[in-house]
């Protein structure tokens, strides 16, 4: 856990963009339902629709892990997920899920039929919101728990879309970042 923190710190600081316009609000203002900044939602399928679409368009996908009653949830939805850049970047290169935590609502994952309170727990959700990573095959990658900003969301996003996960973990990649940058 420190070493995620850390992590999330580290990468706030290499972003490009301001990290503080993605201050938190109140939960009750990000549940208004509003549409994103760039007018276009995205595409949020059933886990089972999104990891047949993932195979056959051979893309990652991010499951969003959620619960009703989450607050942080709807933030992240509105100011990550609502963020232009971040959802026009997600419409390229992934496919997007939608699992409640709390549900039980069954879905089918790697030969198994679980609800989607035990696929949460499979992967190992301690927190929402959760997001996890799955490549095209639908294996999992790893995620974390909590809300990400925008630029932190965005290079977990790039190190999972160009796939620099085959040829190192994330702080190679982030290490790379900082090389581009000096």
């Amino acid at each position: 856990m420190r070493k995620h923190l850390a992590l999330l710190a580290a990468l706030s600081l290499l972003a490009v963009s301001n990290p503080f316009r993605a201050a938190a609000m109140p939960p009750e203002s990000a549940a208004k339902g509003e549409v994103p900044k760039n007018g276009e939602k995205l595409e949020w399928l059933a886990f089972d629709a999104a990891t047949a679409r993932a195979k056959d368009q051979k893309k990652h996908v991010i499951v969003d892990i959620y619960t009703v009653w989450c607050g942080w949830c709807r933030i992240m939805e509105q100011q990550t997920y609502g963020d232009p850049e971040v959802a026009a970047y997600l419409r390229d290169n992934f496919v997007l899920a939608k699992v409640n935590g709390e549900s039980s609502a069954k879905l089918k994952w790697r030969g198994r039929e679980l609800t989607e309170r035990q696929f949460a727990r499979v992967v190992g959700v301690t927190g929402y919101p959760a997001t996890y990573f799955l490549k095209p095959d639908a294996e999992l990658l790893g995620g974390m728990g909590g809300f990400l900003r925008p630029p932190e969301f965005m290079i977990y996003a790039r190190y999972v879309s160009t796939r620099w996960y085959e040829k190192g973990k994330i702080d190679a990649y982030v290490d790379s970042l900082r090389s581009a940058v000096k």
